[in-house]
């Protein structure tokens, strides 16, 4: 009863969580669905040693818990399919009231089943969410069951709907890199390349397609990717708050407006279930955290692109002491 109880309660949060984790990228040219093939005298050194008996048991003690993974993918109009580039595993402990997100960057270079070595957003393209839980089991040790996932532009109807978030803007500059995102969607989606743009930096409550591209920048940023998971947190966390404040009414009216706009395995009934115990998780503490973690991986440069490549001891001990309470 207790893992039912953990899996319905992850099920409804990931539902109306993940449709504030979707976020794509503008395209670019690096390429990164093309199979990694190594140039003549190249290889791919990953920092790797086998698991002790203690840190197996420690794996294994995460694989008692309960885990959704929240896939945002980037499909633009009229795509069938596209890139996981938002991917976080949220585990729900019930029994510690804590909600955690552990976000997977995107150009971690793994071992797919049936490909050669590649990003792992690349995964999801190429066989979907089974082969992309499949590689995070294989190359992480982490077993989730249960998936939600949604396109980049579910996001900014999600936050107006719950009337919109308070971020801070840090600087024009930033301001700017926000704005060029939102002038890539309106062109993408055939508006006015101007419509709904930032006119100040500072704390400020954003429309959904001003926090949906808060959560996406990272061009001609010094932190990148790395800055742009810890945004993409950031708006979860406040989404999650958000929900935590409205009635168990407009809490199902929410999941019923917006479950057919998700690629999931799991049923309404399912979300459903224990939607009154969301309530319950008013104060729960979140807890982050980011793979690779600082110092637990190195850059490496494969036919030009360059990708991260971890240290998976490293990985998996942090793993285990990020979920594991005792």
């Amino acid at each position: 009863m207790k893992k039912v109880f953990q899996a319905a309660l992850a099920a409804l949060l990931a539902m109306l969580l993940t449709i504030g984790s979707a976020s794509a990228v503008m395209v670019d040219e690096e390429g990164y669905l093309e199979e990694i093939l190594l140039e003549e005298g190249e290889e791919i050194q990953f920092e790797d040693s086998q698991a002790d008996a203690s840190l197996q048991a420690s794996i294994d003690k995460v694989n008692e818990l309960q885990h959704i993974l929240l896939l945002g993918i980037d499909a633009r109009p009229g795509q069938t399919t596209g890139r996981s580039d938002t991917m976080i595993i949220l585990t729900v402990d019930t029994n510690n009231q804590k909600i955690k997100l552990m976000s997977l960057m995107r150009d971690i270079i793994v071992a797919i089943p049936g490909r050669e070595n590649n990003r792992l957003n690349a995964a999801y393209y190429f066989g979907g969410a089974d082969l992309l839980l499949q590689t995070i089991e294989n190359n992480f040790g982490i077993h989730i069951e249960h998936y939600v996932g949604v396109n980049f532009s579910l996001l900014a109807d999600l936050i107006d709907q719950i009337g919109g978030l308070t971020l801070t803007v840090e600087s024009e500059y930033y301001m700017d890199r926000i704005n060029a995102v939102i002038k890539e969607d309106n062109k993408v989606l055939g508006l006015n390349e101007n419509d709904g743009l930032l006119t100040q930096a500072g704390e400020q409550l954003m429309t959904g397609k001003q926090a949906q591209a808060y959560a996406r920048y990272r061009y001609g940023t010094s932190d990148g990717d790395f800055g742009r998971t810890a945004r993409q947190r950031e708006v979860i966390t406040k989404i999650f708050h958000r929900l935590t404040e409205m009635s168990l009414v407009e809490l199902s009216a929410l999941a019923m407006t917006n479950i057919n706009n998700v690629v999931t395995n799991l049923t309404l009934q399912d979300i459903m279930l224990l939607a009154p115990a969301m309530l319950s998780l008013k104060d729960a503490e979140i807890e982050e955290l980011r793979l690779p973690v600082d110092g637990g991986y190195k850059f490496q440069t494969v036919r030009g692109m360059s990708v991260i490549v971890p240290d998976r001891t490293m990985t998996m001990e942090a793993i285990a002491d990020f979920l594991n309470e005792d």
